[in-house]
């Protein structure tokens, strides 16, 4: 009986190590939903928050249509509201950006005991189903070249400007 155990157990391990291995491989790709053919039902926002500095407080909602729609909340040039437009195409590239770097298996939040940073919260909305990651410390370099780039796309630097502050005074061109 021993020996017969001993026969087999390299075939259970080979096994095991396949399915595993199967596992990783194949789980992003199941729970990543199909790329849209339709874009006007897509919805990507980013959010930054402000942190005890004087980070930019802002978010930003990217419409299928390549509808912009801009929030200036916090040490930002343009506060409030403004509108912009992107071609539709720019907004199909954001979409392969998210898909390029696994970003529905990425996890929801990344966090770690630590102060004085903003937080970024990016999303995706395709048919209906919403992705949202919060990042605040701990994100794979991926995401946040992704949010960098939402930003370049939507030139969001036109509205953040750059806050100067002396003394009790801040100022934001």
């Amino acid at each position: 009986m021993y020996n017969h155990m001993k026969q087999r157990f390299p075939i259970i391990i080979g096994i095991v190590v396949l399915l595993v291995t199967s596992y990783f491989y194949l789980y992003p790709k199941l729970i990543q939903p199909p790329k849209p053919t339709e874009f006007k039902d897509v919805i990507i926002t980013l959010e930054r928050t402000a942190c005890y500095g004087f980070c930019p407080a802002y978010k930003l909602t990217i419409y299928g249509d390549g509808k912009i729609v801009y929030d200036g909340k916090y040490f930002v040039k343009t506060k409030g509201i403004q509108n912009s437009q992107i071609p539709t195409d720019k907004v199909k590239g954001l979409v392969d950006e998210f898909y390029k770097i696994d970003y529905f298996s990425l996890q929801d939040k990344y966090y770690a005991p630590v102060t004085d940073l903003p937080t970024t919260t990016t999303a995706i909305t395709i048919d209906g189903k919403t992705k949202k990651v919060v990042n605040y410390y701990g994100a794979p370099e991926k995401l946040s070249e992704l949010e960098n780039i939402i930003d370049e796309i939507t030139n969001s630097k036109k509205w953040i400007g750059k806050c100067t502050s002396r003394l009790d005074e801040t100022t934001c061109e």
